[in-house]
């Protein structure tokens, strides 16, 4: 399992602790101001928070920044509910068995990360996949408040912050069978949506930016707006991971300002343009790229030219012959200027 200390954390994880927006939240958009504001809302309680978060989206980074907010000098512990298999998670949260079976109240046995967590925050990412047992014991602790030891005769008083991420939300997955509905009720309205960066678009600066000086520490980049646009074409379905990990690949080839070729050099061949056809020549696939590119570039701005023509850095006369040479058409639907 995971290390659970805050010390062991990525860097990137470390950064949130210094500034009062976590990279995940960055960005003007509708979207992100309104998660930051339940940010600020879940940091003047003590209620357990649920994080609405798709894979690659790092919630635990928002859990990390409401800690930093809150409980700063109490442990932060995080279990990934996904990694292992049945038996490590449930040994992680509640320790190793032998304790006596009361009908009272769960036990909780040594190296319990329920005990590690002491009076700070217990982030368990991908709580949905808990197994349905573990499900119903957390649930139980978090009912009761209390928990048996072997380190006191007297009942343990439950006084972490229960901080947890799923993809979707948790009365979805009640509704489907999935998750244990006790269980889901302690987390209430208390739900921060961290939105995927495909919904996003108006952010992607700001993320790439952070992103950029998180990588580059020292060395300062800028990215011209050809780069930026090629990037910001990408609907990047691994979310924020993702993108950090091909700006990794680009800024290690990069110079101080990044061009639109060194993105085309590092772009996945299985992003957002398709799958890459090896049977056809350079031109070809160059043309294809293009094409497919300007064809995003122009649904993104919903086929505003002059946006779309100022997103790819070029002229709009110009960007009117790009789309008659290479047979983009707007389908069934009149252009907008």
């Amino acid at each position: 399992m995971p290390n659970t200390s805050v010390a062991n954390r990525p860097a990137h994880m470390l950064a949130e602790l210094d500034t009062p927006v976590p990279i995940p939240l960055l960005g003007p958009s509708a979207l992100a101001q309104r998660a930051r504001a339940a940010l600020d809302d879940a940091a003047t309680k003590r209620s357990a928070m649920l994080l609405i978060a798709e894979d690659g989206s790092r919630p635990e980074a928002v859990a990390l920044a409401l800690h930093a907010r809150t409980t700063p000098e109490q442990p932060f512990v995080s279990v990934d509910c996904a990694a292992g298999d049945r038996a490590d998670v449930d040994r992680r949260l509640f320790g190793e068995p032998g304790g006596p079976l009361a009908a009272d109240l769960e036990w909780a046995g040594d190296g319990a990360a329920l005990l590690e967590a002491g009076s700070g925050v217990l982030f368990l990412d991908h709580i949905c996949e808990l197994p349905a047992s573990t499900q119903r014991r957390l649930a139980r602790v978090m009912r009761d408040g209390e928990l048996r030891t072997p380190f006191s005769a007297d009942p343990l008083a439950v006084v972490f912050r229960l901080v947890a991420s799923c993809p979707a939300d948790l009365d979805v997955e009640v509704r489907d069978g999935r998750f244990h509905p006790e269980l889901a009720r302690r987390f209430g309205s208390a739900r921060l949506i961290v939105p995927p960066l495909r919904q996003r678009p108006e952010d992607f600066g700001a993320l790439l930016e952070a992103l950029a000086r998180d990588d580059a520490a020292a060395t300062p980049r800028t990215f011209t707006q050809p780069a930026r646009t090629v990037l910001g074409a990408l609907t990047w379905p691994g979310n924020i991971d993702e993108l950090a990990r091909v700006l990794g690949r680009i800024l290690e080839s990069a110079g101080p300002v990044v061009r639109q070729e060194d993105v085309l050099a590092h772009l996945p061949i299985d992003g957002a343009f398709g799958k890459v056809d090896l049977t056809v020549n350079l031109r070809d696939a160059r043309r294809r790229f293009e094409r497919e590119y300007i064809a995003a570039v122009l649904e993104r701005h919903q086929w505003r030219m002059s946006d779309a023509a100022r997103a790819l850095g070029i002229e709009r006369a110009n960007l009117y012959r790009k789309t008659r040479q290479l047979g983009i058409a707007r389908m069934s639907r009149p252009e907008t200027l």
